[in-house]
């Protein structure tokens, strides 16, 4: 429309200046474009011009958002009733600190021991009986609980019901315990396995 309209309004110019005003129109056409794509940018609202870009600025912002400390300390031990190696890859970082029951452990051996313990206790379960938060650390008193049918660190079955009580300490840094404590009568549970410990002497309170 905008060149029908320039052709119409301009009455058989000689043949050089016709080149000339052609040139001029053209070049002045440009410039209209130019500006009219300037002043579209402008007046479209940001939330509108590229839900594709948006889409991955929330992305990148869903990267960074980590579970608070108590999330992951809540969700880790949760997975005790539930998939344990799971909850363990998740939430326990490859990089862990751990100061176990008899201080400095490996993060594998924490990982096949307590595996070990669920698989030779039928009806296992864990449970949480308090968690307290301080800035990155969670202090989680807990209790787990199961027949002795299977062979746990090399003790055979008793047929016992058994219990292991103690408190960890978690620090979470970005979705992951990167150091852990713990402390329980891991002892009196390993006499129990072997029947050296009347049954129901261990109860969730004690320390």
């Amino acid at each position: 429309m905008i060149f029908t309209k320039t052709r119409e309004a301009v009455a058989a110019p000689a043949p050089a200046a016709t080149a000339s005003a052609g040139r001029k129109k053209v070049l002045g056409v440009v410039a209209a474009l130019a500006a009219a794509g300037a002043l579209t940018a402008v007046a479209v609202p940001a939330a509108a011009q590229s839900p594709a870009s948006h889409a991955a600025s929330s992305a990148h912002s869903a990267h960074h958002h980590y579970l608070s400390p108590l999330q992951v300390a809540s969700a880790y031990y949760a997975s005790y009733n539930g998939d344990l190696a799971a909850g363990f890859d998740r939430y326990i970082s490859k990089d862990l600190v751990l100061h176990g029951f008899n201080g400095p452990e490996n993060r594998d051996d924490w990982i096949n021991g307590d595996l070990n313990i669920k698989a030779g206790l039928t009806g296992f379960k864990m449970t949480v009986l308090d968690q307290i938060v301080e800035g990155d650390k969670v202090v989680t008193r807990w209790s787990f609980a199961g027949r002795h049918t299977g062979t746990v660190f090399g003790i055979p079955a008793s047929g016992r019901d058994v219990q292991l009580s103690g408190i960890s300490i978690d620090r979470v840094i970005r979705g992951q315990s990167v150091e852990h404590w713990s402390e329980g009568n891991f002892g009196v549970f390993l006499d129990e396995l072997r029947g050296q410990t009347p049954p129901g002497t261990v109860h969730p309170g004690t320390k």
